[in-house]
């Protein structure tokens, strides 16, 4: 008896590997000893072919594209895989893939290179995001990890956001007992602890002053928790909520939208109401969505009793964008300066690879909309005074300061 469980546990194990053997045979797939040797223009079309498909059927914002930028990207097809005929080598075919995945012209859409590979890995295979999640896996396959010629041990070595390990904020007294403010460069998902036992000792010294200007100008994003956890929960007196509908096309990002536990509904389940104050598009380009409430509560407020001003420019984009967006939909604060960057609202960019090349791609996924039902990434978010936005170190020459230190 001993003997046949035995052979029927190695013809179970035979019966595995023949059937993991046959799904891998079906996708196109440099082996990982080629390597050293460069990519067949066979191999590098089939990898373009793969990205203009998955664009094609997921990424949101390709109308967005030819209304802002004038580009009909999936019109351009011909035109790029002439392109990629032309490069000559595995780097030529990655630069060239990268101007390509520009012309989209969005920040959060492009090739990821290899200076900031190492970020990313870190980024996305830390314990406290949920382990194996869709984003490591991405970073984790056999394929990338070659491509990118990255060693899992290079995780240990600490690099900061994109090699940022000062704190993210300064601070100054503008006017004493009067005007505060508060420069924060960056949303540090790495120093939000410990940016936030400093800046919660600035509120408290200030904590009676008349005015807070809170200056995000050329803050290109990083983590929310950043701005949630040490602005809005000290500052806020009771919970503040802001709703969004966001829009998907595709079926991609599926196990990543599951990963962060995202229901999302068909378009037809809308509101007729409200799919009318929708962009058209929404209904004939998107099939689904996904209405996010967020909600942030006070924790230890400080009892700031002055007025908040956000000052922000056309830098201000991703997790800043999320903050600006957040601040005018509450009412939290008043935005001074210029029109926004846009494609802040939604969830972390999702990730693909390439499947000869091992070359990764991230892209944005989801259509934020506004309050006011406008398209975030096409409208971005406008202030409620618009002033030049140009900084100065010098208080006396910067206009959007200026505003606030004479507004009544």
């Amino acid at each position: 008896m001993k003997n046949k469980r035995i052979l029927k546990g190695l013809i179970l194990l035979i019966l595995i590997g023949l059937l993991v053997s046959s799904v891998g045979c079906n996708q196109p797939k440099k082996s990982l000893s080629s390597f050293d040797t460069p990519l067949t223009l066979e191999e590098k079309l089939e990898d373009f072919e793969y990205a203009y498909n998955l664009i094609k059927e997921n990424y949101p914002f390709l109308e967005v594209n030819k209304r802002l930028h004038g580009v009909d990207w999936l019109a351009n097809k011909e035109e790029y895989v002439e392109r990629i005929k032309n490069t000559r080598t595995d780097d030529e075919f990655m630069m060239e893939l990268s101007n390509i995945m520009r012309e989209l012209n969005n920040g959060h859409t492009h090739v990821v290179e290899k200076e900031h590979f190492k970020w990313y890995h870190k980024a996305y295979s830390q314990d406290r995001i949920l382990f194996e999640n869709p984003w490591s896996k991405v970073f984790n396959e056999e394929k990338v990890l070659a491509r990118y010629n990255y060693s899992k041990q290079e995780d240990d070595e600490e690099i900061g956001y994109f090699g940022n390990t000062n704190p993210a904020f300064e601070t100054d007294i503008i006017v004493p007992n009067k005007v505060a403010y508060l420069k924060i460069h960056i949303m540090d998902g790495g120093r939000v602890e410990e940016d936030g036992k400093e800046i919660r000792k600035f509120y408290e010294e200030i904590k009676d002053y008349e005015k807070l200007i809170i200056d995000i100008r050329g803050n290109s994003g990083g983590s929310d928790h950043y701005w949630q956890a040490n602005v809005i929960s000290p500052l806020a007196k009771e919970p503040i909520s802001v709703s969004n509908y966001l829009l998907v096309r595709g079926d991609y990002g599926n196990p990543f939208y599951r990963s962060r536990g995202i229901k999302l509904k068909p378009i037809s389940h809308l509101d007729q109401d409200i799919l009318k104050k929708m962009p058209e598009e929404v209904e004939r380009n998107f099939q689904r969505y996904w209405k996010v409430t967020k909600t942030i509560k006070p924790k230890d407020p400080i009892d700031f009793r002055g007025k908040i001003y956000l000052l922000v420019d056309y830098r201000v984009y991703s997790s800043s964008e999320s903050f600006a967006a957040f601040c005018k939909d509450s009412g939290f604060a008043t935005l001074v300066g210029e029109t926004t960057g846009g494609d802040g609202i939604g969830i972390d960019p999702l990730f693909f690879s390439l499947p000869n090349s091992g070359i990764v791609i991230r892209f944005s996924s989801m259509m934020a909309l506004n309050g006011d039902f406008t398209i975030n990434e096409e409208v971005k978010t406008t202030p409620h005074v618009k002033v030049s936005a140009v900084p100065s170190k010098d208080y006396r020459y910067d206009k959007a300061i200026q505003y606030v230190l004479n507004e009544n």
